[in-house]
């Protein structure tokens, strides 16, 4: 019973790390870049179910993370493990876009671009997740959620990887990147602890 309490509080985690994520990545974008306010409906929706997937993942390999803080500065590096291939893959080949004075322009196919964003980004993501949950978690679970987790990372805050390598704006993309990262994991740590405190002390 209290396995699936703290499940339940995991994946509340979870879903608020998601969408402070988005709302950190929103403000940012908004004083830094353009302001983007029109994808927060669709933007609150898929950062709630990747929420899930995040919340998932903790709990699987909380048993196996060392205590907070550090368990917070142990999500971010796991994080940005999975998404280092992509952001690597990118700068060692050719841009996807040309910047011109009218803005950025297609400098190769369609095609192109969307192996480049399943190749490079996802599969990389996604497998290199499962592995990450194997070698922590060291169970089925684990993998599956972590691996999910990883494609649900990539296609939120790492959905621009692609297509900003070996660009003028790889490193204010990255810069956004880690502020997201950072961001939500303090929210995904600390509010499972808070809420983990209530449920234990409810089973008492």
């Amino acid at each position: 019973m209290l396995g699936t309490e703290l499940l339940k509080v995991r994946l509340i985690a979870g879903v608020l790390s998601g969408i402070i994520g988005l709302l950190v990545f929103l403000m940012i974008h908004h004083f830094w870049i353009a302001p983007i306010w029109f994808i927060l409906p669709i933007g609150l929706l898929i950062a709630a179910i990747g929420g899930l997937a995040v919340g998932w993942t903790y709990h699987e390999l909380s048993s196996s993370l060392p205590p907070r803080p550090w368990s917070t500065l142990v999500v971010v590096a796991l994080i940005g493990i999975i998404l280092a291939p992509s952001i690597i893959l990118a700068e060692l080949r050719q841009p996807l876009f040309t910047l011109t004075e009218t803005g950025a322009e297609l400098s190769v196919s369609v095609a192109y671009v969307a192996a480049v964003f399943t190749l490079e980004l996802l599969v990389t993501a996604t497998l290199l997740g499962g592995l990450a949950g194997w070698l922590i978690g060291r169970t089925p679970r684990a993998v599956l959620a972590t691996g999910i987790a990883g494609l649900v990372f990539a296609l939120g805050p790492g959905h621009n990887i692609p297509f900003l390598g070996n660009s003028p704006a790889t490193g204010k993309g990255i810069a956004i990147l880690l502020v997201i990262i950072l961001s939500a994991a303090v929210v995904l740590v600390e509010t499972s602890a808070m809420m983990s405190g209530w449920a234990l002390s409810q089973n008492e």
